[in-house]
């Protein structure tokens, strides 16, 4: 399948660490956190589909926008995304349009093999965001996200915080990833 992330509006460029996960697991659990209106989750729906392998990949939004570029209507932004999504449907588990904090208690401890996170980018979100999704990560799993770059100082701050900064690789222009364990 081609990809046509490019076509659908959004913020994602590429996606380093999203192909690592996808070399790196098979019969595996993702969660993406943060879909806005399914950019990302399109560009790994067709990384996931032409791989073969058996991977699913559940989501996480509010659906609702956030600080960054405003409140929205809910269903109309889930509408969009489950349109611009429906090409690699067969790879998505579940959509949860819920807070990601929430989310993460619909998840066992040690359950999942891939969690990004891309959700709200300010200094505290994304320490809940990693505190909450960490334990759901299983031994030799990733967790990862976006914008590890100066423009978003409260990713970074957060991540090296709670990882230390000499233990997070970066993956292309912006992602960051830790592998548990």
């Amino acid at each position: 399948m081609n990809h046509y992330f490019s076509s659908v509006e959004g913020w994602f460029e590429d996606g380093p660490l999203y192909r690592e996960a996808v070399i790196r697991f098979d019969n595996a659990h993702f969660v993406e956190i943060g879909c806005w209106k399914g950019r990302s989750t399109s560009f790994m729906g067709v990384e996931i589909i032409n791989s073969g392998k058996n991977i699913v990949l559940d989501v996480v939004d509010t659906f609702q926008g956030s600080s960054e570029h405003g409140l929205v209507d809910t269903n109309s932004l889930k509408a969009e995304f489950l349109r611009n999504t429906e090409p690699v449907r067969p790879v998505i588990g579940n959509v949860h349009a819920m807070r990601s904090v929430d989310a993460s208690q619909l998840y066992a401890n040690n359950s999942l093999d891939f969690v990004f996170i891309d959700a709200a980018h300010d200094y505290d979100s994304v320490v809940s965001d990693i505190i909450s999704w960490y334990p759901k990560v299983r031994n030799g799993g990733v967790i990862g996200g976006d914008d590890f770059e100066p423009a978003w100082p409260g990713v970074v701050k957060a991540v090296e915080e709670i990882f230390g900064p000499h233990k997070v690789a970066v993956y292309g222009k912006r992602h960051w990833g830790i592998t548990k364990g």
